[in-house]
């Protein structure tokens, strides 16, 4: 009995606090679509500042590329 209670508080707190999660997931969705045609101006236009940007990214992540 003591599982159930804990599903259906689990299920009630799921059901409550969705729209806040909804609301994050379509501002990072949105925010990144907004970002997009900023980024490609960067590199369409400012190619040297956008490898520059490249690889201090690359660099704090540890990742080397092959090319």
């Amino acid at each position: 009995m003591k599982d159930i209670v804990k599903i259906a508080i689990f299920a009630i707190s799921v059901l409550a606090l969705s729209p806040f999660a909804g609301f994050w997931i379509v501002g990072l969705v949105g925010g990144g679509l907004l970002l997009l045609p900023v980024v490609a101006a960067i590199s369409k236009f400012l190619p040297k500042t956008w490898q520059h940007i490249e690889n201090s990214l690359l660099a704090k992540t540890h990742f080397s590329p092959t090319a």
